[in-house]
């Protein structure tokens, strides 16, 4: 795989809250939103889950949105320790990162690391074999963290494999 990245692309702004329905109820009356997705827990693909370096048995309940292209996504953390449940303990509910999509998911965390910005938290997802997250730690250099994916990745190696297949 290259070491070269694109410019990462804005895709997502989390929030991390304590009472998810209260919330989406609060979306539905000031913003007139309904969500496009609710999904009761994630993730659910399974496979071992890491934070901090650690197993850990965390999930979260979400409901996203899809707004003006980008997506807004609402979390309430529960059953195990998580940068979701720290973010609640240590700052209260609010935006918890910004997701950024890679088309080289490895050199863009190795870019991240050599600039003293470490993963602390990924684990399985039921999309796509490839299809890899994180959140690296970014709290100190950019006032959030931000959660990294490769969807733009997967989709050229999808394209590479679909022109492989035909004559």
């Amino acid at each position: 795989m290259s070491e070269a990245y694109s410019k990462p692309k804005l895709v997502q702004v989390g929030l991390v809250v304590r009472d998810l329905d209260a919330v989406m109820e609060q979306f539905r009356v000031l913003l007139g939103a309904e969500p496009d997705r609710v999904i009761e827990k994630s993730p659910a693909a399974p496979g071992p889950k890491y934070y901090l370096g650690e197993e850990r048995d965390f999930y979260q309940r979400a409901a996203l949105y899809q707004m003006n292209g980008i997506e807004f996504e609402i979390l309430q953390p529960y059953n195990d320790r998580s940068a979701l449940t720290d973010f609640l303990d240590e700052r209260g509910e609010g935006i918890h990162h910004v997701a950024f999509d890679t088309d080289n998911f490895d050199a863009f965390e190795k870019h991240l690391n050599e600039n003293g910005v470490q993963l602390i938290q990924t684990g399985p997802n039921s999309r796509h074999p490839a299809l890899k997250w994180g959140f690296f730690n970014t709290n100190d250099k950019l006032g959030t963290m931000i959660e990294v994916t490769n969807f733009e990745e997967v989709a050229n190696l999808e394209k590479a494999e679909k022109e492989k297949k035909e004559p």
